[in-house]
């Protein structure tokens, strides 16, 4: 076993299980004599709520994984190629996809015992919105080894430091060979052939119509460029608040679950009072019973002591006076 192999075991555990386990493991590291080993897997950080719902994720549903990793690369791909059209299409797909991952990351942890709190499923889908957009964050949402939540948007790379236990070098980079299946850019291509082009001495006071094509279909790429970054701008804000939305809904649906649980307590709570209660009637009806039939029994048995006073008295005057 090495450090890699006791993590992966570990951030498989559920949470209320990780100290217990990670203190076995590293007794047992201790115990088959590395104790370098032992003292790693005891500094292993316990992962956040939603960190170890991904990890579920990746141990136990990784075609969920899988899917948002191709959306991310697609997504990426049509921005970095300008492809405007594709681009918008793939953004208005994007939270549906987020939505099902993350209902997906609910239900596996509801069935293995631990369900997420309306923040944990929140940082589930903010972690799977930054491996959409950065392949770092894609690889690191695949190791089954997440620490923390990852956050980020696409406009730069996000910060992975410290968020995969026992990260080996070779853990965080672009799956599936990404970067080399990539389009060039069309700024960058026609940069790089401007740069490989021999200089002129002097510019012609008239371009040819070929040049003059090129730096219109320039310009026309920039402004495409340029507009996509805005769209991207805008539909980031709009998404920013549609999350939002949703997870104020996601409360709210909480609330709701939570007090239908309490209402159907109180009926079933009512309901048993009013059992015992019948119970407690039928009870006091008999104890009315018996309780008119002893004092019946009372007023005979107090009659019947009476006479038989009188008549024990009257004899005792009869033997005075015999005597």
């Amino acid at each position: 076993m090495d450090l890699r192999d006791a993590a992966l075991e570990l951030y498989a555990v559920p949470p209320r299980d990780f100290t217990t386990e990670r203190t076995a493991l590293a007794l047992k590291a201790k115990d088959d004599g590395d104790k370098d080993l032992a003292k790693e897997i005891a500094g292993l950080p316990k992962p956040a709520a939603g960190a170890w719902a991904i990890n579920m994720l990746s141990v136990h549903k990784p075609e969920v994984i899988d899917g948002v990793v191709r959306f991310g690369i697609g997504l990426r791909t049509a921005q970095e190629a300008g492809d405007a059209e594709a681009f918008r299409e793939l953004g208005q797909q994007r939270q549906g996809q987020l939505t099902s991952a993350v209902h997906a990351a609910k239900d596996l942890a509801a069935e293995l015992g631990t369900p997420l709190s309306a923040a944990a499923a929140a940082d589930v889908e903010q972690t799977l919105r930054a491996a959409m957009a950065d392949a770092g964050a894609a690889a690191a949402v695949g190791t089954g080894r997440l620490v923390r939540g990852l956050s980020g948007s696409g406009f730069e790379e996000v910060d992975l430091a410290g968020a995969v236990a026992a990260a080996a070098p070779g853990d965080l980079v672009d799956p599936g060979n990404e970067v080399a299946a990539r389009p060039t850019p069309r700024k960058e291509s026609a940069s790089r052939a401007k740069e490989a082009s021999p200089p002129q001495e002097a510019a012609p006071r008239k371009k040819p119509p070929e040049e003059v094509a090129t730096s219109l279909a320039d310009r026309r790429a920039a402004k495409q460029q340029a507009a996509l970054k805005d769209a991207q701008k805008e539909f980031d804000a709009a998404d920013q608040e549609a999350a939002e939305a949703e997870e104020t809904a996601s409360s709210a649906w909480d609330v709701v679950n939570e007090l239908s649980a309490r209402r159907t307590r109180l009926k079933a709570d009512i309901e048993d009072a009013k059992k015992r209660l019948s119970s407690l009637e039928a009870e006091l009806i008999g104890l009315t019973r018996d309780t008119k039939a002893a004092e019946s029994l009372k007023k005979r048995s107090v009659r019947e002591a009476t006479q038989k006073r009188r008549a024990a008295d009257q004899a005792q005057r009869r033997v005075d006076r015999l005597g």
